[in-house]
């Protein structure tokens, strides 16, 4: 099911936590995340379920429920966070965490959680738990190893606040609009099987690609990508398509060597297959995404199902200094301004007396 709707996705976030008694003032209290920050924070975000046969080397939130999976594989590499190591909104079953500690909406099955505190609003069954750990439901066939609380810790708390805070639908969606509308300053180029990536920087260091159907069908076809980033620590790639299947091998090792400065916009896509190992964040906020090799870079998707590994290349790019394409409206508005100005400018040329509501 395709997460489009602002209302359903905040309603469907918050409601698990609604059962475990916070409220939605206590809710709203807590600081949301900009799409920048969520792009930092998180190695994966899916704003439905996902499936795993791999690991997550960093910070991973799923909306709805989880199945199978190896999370927080680098837990001293992932960057600082209100949230814990793995939040699940549902249900976690066959979940393994190895650092940061669990926040689950719903129950924890067949799981270990082999570091950090754990939050869990369900029930807890057949599942190892080393750090401390608050179950507001029934416990049958699990280790407390870490202690069986009877009130969740302040970290717990603080990881439960931050669980339902962020409406990453809304707010991943808006920034997925807002790249959609840069200005494009760089071409790609296809030679053969080869696709170059020719970036051209702005003052702030700003690379953008705009990709249509035709040219994106071209490019996704090829079999190597290059990227002359010539001096690009931004690369912004949007692309139109409605699904793709990426094969293409990155040359050069640059998958890894710009995994931290590429996101690739894909905003209207409701399909995408990973077939080698992909460079940079994927934005995709109605998509599906099956990876079969390893990202480099972290995935926020609407549902995912991951046979690769998702390695921790948290973005250091400037999104703030991606400069929309201004909106008719906003055309108007800077026209009508202009208008003004020079007119009062002629005016005082002449020395003719302006109107009292220019002089106020």
């Amino acid at each position: 099911m395709l997460v489009r709707s602002k209302s359903v996705l905040a309603t469907f976030a918050i409601a698990p936590l609604l059962s475990l008694g916070l409220s939605e003032a206590a809710q709203a209290a807590t600081t949301s995340l900009t799409g920048a920050e969520a792009l930092q924070q998180f190695n994966l975000v899916v704003l439905g379920s996902a499936t795993s046969n791999s690991h997550v080397d960093g910070r991973a939130w799923i909306g709805g429920s989880l199945t199978g999976g190896d999370y927080v594989q680098h837990a001293g590499d992932t960057p600082a966070s209100n949230y814990a190591g793995l939040t699940v909104m549902g249900t976690a079953t066959n979940v393994h965490v190895n650092g940061l500690g669990s926040t689950i909406g719903g129950s924890l099955v067949n799981s270990t959680v082999n570091t950090g505190s754990s939050y869990i609003g369900g029930s807890v069954s057949n599942s190892n738990l080393n750090g401390p750990a608050y179950v507001v439901g029934g416990s049958t066939g699990s280790n407390f190893n870490g202690g069986h609380l009877s009130a969740p810790s302040s970290l717990m708390q603080t990881n439960f606040d931050a669980a339902g805070s962020t409406n990453f639908g809304s707010t991943l969606g808006a920034l997925s609009n807002t790249l959609k509308s840069a200005v494009a300053n760089s071409t790609v180029s296809l030679s053969g099987n080869k696709a170059t990536f020719n970036a051209v920087a702005n003052a702030k260091g700003v690379a953008v690609f705009n990709l249509d159907n035709t040219t994106s069908a071209s490019v996704f076809s090829a079999g190597e990508f290059s990227f002359a980033a010539n001096g690009a620590s931004t690369i912004i790639i949007n692309s139109s398509v409605s699904s793709a299947v990426i094969g293409a091998n990155f040359l050069g090792g640059q998958a890894q060597s710009l995994g931290k400065s590429i996101v690739w916009n894909f905003y209207n896509a409701s399909s995408l297959t990973i077939n080698n190992q992909f460079g940079g964040s994927i934005l995709a906020t109605h998509a599906s995404l099956t990876n079969n090799q390893n990202i480099e870079g972290g995935v926020f998707v609407n549902s995912l199902t991951q046979n690769g590994e998702l390695h921790l290349q948290s973005f250091t790019g400037n999104l703030a200094a991606v400069a929309p394409v201004p909106e008719p409206e906003q055309y108007l508005m800077m026209l009508s301004g202009l208008a003004i100005v020079i007119g009062v400018a002629a005016l005082r040329r002449r020395n003719v007396p302006m109107p009292a509501a220019l002089a106020a």
